[in-house]
């Protein structure tokens, strides 16, 4: 199957660092990775709507990736959440924004 141009988008996209650093703050702003409940019945239905969100954003941006799942996105984003650690390295800012 050729691929549409929402899939080469995509492909590009998901090649920057740039745009895989906006999807981790995505993640985090969405809350993807933290649990919902305990809350009363608004907050939890406004964060699973968040979630839900978050989780469509991940989902088209897997259409760049050649298995093109939600879980090949995640790994590809956070595995650049930890920096690698080098000889020269120095420490960097913290810049969210929370």
């Amino acid at each position: 199957m050729k691929p549409n141009q929402l899939d080469l988008d995509m492909q590009q996209l998901m090649a920057t660092p740039a745009f895989r650093r906006f999807l981790l703050q995505m993640y985090r702003d969405a809350g993807i990775g933290i649990p919902a409940n305990g809350a009363d019945a608004t907050l939890l239905a406004y964060r699973e709507a968040r979630r839900s969100l978050g989780l469509d954003i991940f989902r088209q941006a897997a259409r760049g990736l050649p298995r093109g799942t939600i879980e090949q996105v995640l790994v590809r984003v956070l595995s650049e959440a930890n920096p690698k650690e080098t000889e020269n390295a120095t420490p960097q800012e913290d810049t969210d924004s929370e």
